[in-house]
């Protein structure tokens, strides 16, 4: 897993931003307009993934200045982070302090074959690695084993 804090998450922003509209120059600053309904007691704002539709980001060009939308910057972290679980965590504090944060988490587990298992057992014991071996091993028994049947009587 990946975690970036609200500078990370800012570079990456401004990199795609650029990436996309090359010809004009541009600046970002965080700035959430949350709901009445999202704000708690302490006026104070916390965000997710789920809140796509808040502005937590104002754009300002030469000439004009556009929101930029929870959605948008998770789609441009999932642009610079491919095949990616994207969590996004904005918190604003009643002086208007923001703090951001970003998880990306990958599907990286890997399934292997019984027949790519036996391959990769002959190389543990080639090497002679007994700790590999022994995952091995006991990665392949639990998915040749056949399954206990239960019959009633």
């Amino acid at each position: 897993m990946i975690k970036l804090n609200e500078q990370e998450i800012y570079a990456v922003l401004h990199k795609q931003l650029s990436k996309n509209f090359p010809i004009q120059t541009f600046d970002l600053r965080y700035s959430i307009e949350a709901d009445q309904r999202l704000i708690d007691e302490k006026g104070s704002v916390q965000l997710t993934n789920k809140h796509y539709w808040v502005k937590v980001m104002e754009c300002t060009y030469p000439t004009h200045s556009r929101p930029i939308l929870m959605s948008e910057i998770i789609y441009f972290l999932r642009q610079e982070y491919m095949d990616s679980t994207i969590r996004v965590y904005l918190q604003q504090d009643s002086l208007g302090v923001v703090t951001a944060s970003a998880e990306i988490s990958f599907q990286d587990a890997v399934t292997l074959e019984p027949e790519q298992l036996k391959n990769l057992i002959d190389i543990a014991l080639i090497s002679k690695d007994k700790t590999w071996f022994d995952e091995l091993t006991a990665t392949y028994l639990n998915l040749t084993r056949p399954l206990p049947s239960h019959t009633s009587i």
